[in-house]
């Protein structure tokens, strides 16, 4: 018996052009390098696949990511131009999304659906694959999902040049570029005499007084380290006070208790500027149908109905974030840890993490040298911040102007829980992280 996952996934890669004259190619080969020297296992691995080019993404911990890419292979919609260079979407995907476990599922019309995973910025084995059938991606998912429980997942609409995805837009660079893997040579002894005959012969002439060749021109390194945090910071979005607030406001258009049913909790989460949002209903009594809720739902709003019992109303809060400026100055870090000591007694907890500094891959030069990152691009750090009390002290958040992506919002509805001032039967969680920059 075949494997329905393995007949549906279709080997090979996939030449893209990009409009920013480059190829992009999809459906490499990834391994895990164990043990020193990446750079020679990765090339190693490259030839024992008799694969065309390579690409070795990380340091201490390593992958290779191999392909074969046909010299008359025609990409997706034009011919390869052999003078634009290579670029491996899925590293530039794992360039893109250095933090936790992600994965993103994109569709190419004439192709299909191709699936790659990246876990703290590396690439996972078995992804950066095509399929043609979307059940089984859908399988290939819940394998990821099983092994990596908190794994988010990006689902991007049809894959073209007019709608390019966020991380394909800014994320390409010397790192994601793939290298062309170079045959062993053999030289023969006669033919090494010849060489040196023929060499001795062109200097004899006149050759060697000829003007020496000008060294390449410097790379500019700090358009360079600007690139990578103009690329993170179009991953990072973040949401100010008032941001915040219109998503929280659009809450009270969630009726409470719709024709036998009863709205249990309300979640949000940030999609790049726009939030998504999802109300869960429980039935509550027995002459309860999903019609009555479906006809309470606000306009522009979508019902689901999971079983007899529990229905959810799910609707877009759009433009709800701002650009992050890495660059720009911020809320000194005592002040803003003041101004949240002075507003938790409101609260029931507010808890602040130990700072940890983003490691951002820095731009190389053209022979493989790191380049230095320019004095006026501060090293970011990075806070995860939880709070959580009850609704109506939300707005006691309108002060905080320090930059926090926020990564979710909760609204709980029950019992009264807290004490004192904090005790509400509406419990409101966030959690996200706050950007500061390292001086």
């Amino acid at each position: 018996m075949t494997n329905d996952t393995e007949s549906c996934r279709m080997p090979g890669t996939v030449v893209w052009s990009h409009p920013q004259q480059v190829e992009i190619v999809f459906g490499l080969d990834w391994t895990p390098l164990v043990g020193g020297l990446p750079a020679k296992l990765g090339r190693g691995r490259a030839r024992s696949l008799k694969a065309t080019h390579y690409l070795v993404a990380g340091s201490l911990a390593a992958v290779v990511g191999c392909g074969i890419i046909h010299k008359r292979a025609k990409n997706v919609g034009a011919q390869i131009e052999r003078s634009k260079p290579f670029h491996s979407a899925a590293a530039i995907f794992a360039l893109t999304h250095q933090e936790g476990v992600v994965a993103a599922v994109s569709l190419m019309p004439s192709k299909g659906y191709w699936l790659v995973a990246v876990n703290s910025g590396l690439v996972l084995a078995q992804t950066d694959r095509w399929y043609a059938c979307l059940a089984d991606v859908e399988d290939a998912l819940s394998v990821l999902t099983a092994r990596f429980p908190n794994i988010q997942i990006l689902r991007s609409p049809e894959l073209n040049q007019d709608n390019l995805p966020d991380w394909l837009s800014g994320g390409i660079n010397l790192h994601s570029r793939l290298q062309k893997v170079s045959g062993t040579r053999h030289f023969s002894i006669p033919a090494a005499c010849m060489a040196v005959l023929i060499g001795g012969l062109f200097l004899a002439i006149g050759g060697g007084g000829s003007e020496p060749t000008p060294p390449p021109p410097e790379e500019n390194g700090d358009a360079l380290w600007q690139q990578v945090y103009d690329a993170f910071a179009l991953m990072h979005p973040i949401h100010q006070p008032e941001q915040l607030f219109r998503v929280i406001q659009a809450w009270n258009q969630a009726p409470l208790t719709p024709g036998g049913w009863k709205l249990k909790q309300i979640m949000c989460e940030p999609l790049r500027m726009d939030w998504h949002c999802a109300a869960r209903y429980q039935r509550v009594k027995r002459l309860a149908l999903s019609e009555h809720l479906d006809a309470a739902k606000p306009a522009g709003w979508e019902a689901e109905f999971t079983d007899l019992e529990h229905g959810v109303l799910r609707w877009n809060v759009l433009s709800a974030a701002s650009d992050f400026k890495p660059v720009a100055a911020s809320m000194p870090l005592k002040k803003w840890l003041s101004y949240l000591q002075g507003v938790a007694p409101v609260f029931d907890s507010i808890q602040i993490g130990t700072g940890s500094l983003i490691n951002m891959a820095g731009p190389i030069s053209s022979q493989g040298a790191p380049l230095a990152r320019p004095a006026h691009l501060k090293p970011l750090i990075r806070r995860h911040i939880a709070i959580k009390g009850p609704l109506r002290s939300m707005s006691a958040l309108k002060g905080l102007t320090v930059p926090i992506r926020w990564r979710g919002l909760q609204l709980e509805l029950g019992e009264p829980v807290g004490q004192g001032i904090s005790r509400s039967e509406l419990t409101m969680s966030l959690t996200g992280e706050v950007f500061e920059t390292n001086e």
